[in-house]
């Protein structure tokens, strides 16, 4: 399959794949609601060059979260089991085909000694739903992560969607006094490489709105 194929598979498994939704479990998903026009900001750190991001306030999930606008991702939130679920997806022709989910917990409050127990657990579930095994899920290699002002675990790994072999990272964590929330990003099998840019200027900006 082209890369183009591919890129309209995975664009189309972003918006569909219950199994991303890391925190939210399995059951009826809502029909995706395109985002609103959101407001554009560049992206500056050090002596790296300025990049356009979309900036969504998302005031259901009570985040605010930055994503790729050179060129523009296709973004968009539903609900799942009474979650909310952002979904962040890579245009056509973008290499390597890429999608982002954000979730949370935003009226659980999970103490410091906690979070890296949920954190295993919630990463273990979304491993699964990638097609990695139960026994496979629990010996995954889980470190401490952070991004921006968020720190928790994360873990990296390789899947399976629609029969395309695929790499994921899924973190999970909370900054100090806020409640948890699960980042993903997955691309093709051995393109993560080329997300480290991409990941840092979206993940290292997410920001609570109260």
């Amino acid at each position: 399959m082209n890369d183009l194929n591919q890129s309209t598979v995975l664009g189309r498994r972003a918006l569909l794949c219950s199994g991303v939704a890391v925190l939210c479990g399995a059951g009826a998903v809502s029909a995706q609601t395109p985002t609103k026009s959101p407001r554009i900001a560049r992206y500056i750190s050090g002596d790296r060059a300025l990049r356009e991001m979309q900036v969504h306030q998302i005031k259901e999930m009570g985040l605010e979260i930055w994503i790729e606008n050179q060129p523009p991702w296709t973004t968009g939130v539903q609900k799942q089991n009474g979650r909310y679920l952002f979904t962040a997806q890579s245009p056509d022709r973008y290499h390597p085909p890429s999608a982002m989910t954000f979730s949370g917990w935003s009226n659980k409050a999970v103490s410091e000694g906690a979070l890296p127990g949920v954190a295993r657990s919630a990463i273990v579930h979304g491993a699964q739903n990638f097609g990695v095994s139960a026994g496979e899920a629990r010996a995954l290699a889980v470190f401490p992560a952070s991004h921006g002002i968020l720190q928790g675990s994360q873990a990296r790994f390789s899947g399976q969607a629609q029969d395309l072999l695929m790499d994921v990272q899924i973190f999970v964590g909370q900054a100090p006094g806020k409640f948890p929330v699960a980042l993903t990003v997955y691309t093709l099998k051995d393109k993560m490489v080329h997300l480290e840019e991409v990941i840092r200027r979206s993940w290292s900006n997410v920001q609570y709105l109260t």
